[in-house]
């Protein structure tokens, strides 16, 4: 079974829509003298992808432990990001 690259784009432009957020909190975080490392971002990260559900072929693909992961990783990703 093949995946088709340009059904993906709206999930990946979607990932990219909410590491830009996690970046940009983190930065704000930073700025104002907040420590916060990436599992505070990813709890702001998980609180905007609460109504998040994308699809693929009618099923869905994020349950709560997988949309907790996947928030983890943008968040750790946008940490990284900012701290470079």
């Amino acid at each position: 079974m093949g995946i088709n690259t340009a059904k993906l784009l709206p999930l990946v432009g979607q990932l990219g829509t909410y590491l830009k957020m996690g970046a940009d909190h983190y930065a704000d975080l930073r700025e104002a003298g907040t420590e916060a490392g990436p599992d505070v971002v990813a709890v702001f990260l998980q609180s905007k992808m609460g109504d998040w559900n994308p699809e693929w072929q009618g099923n869905s693909l994020l349950d709560d432990p997988t949309k907790e992961a996947g928030a983890r990783f943008l968040a750790g990703v946008a940490v990284n990001l900012v701290s470079s």
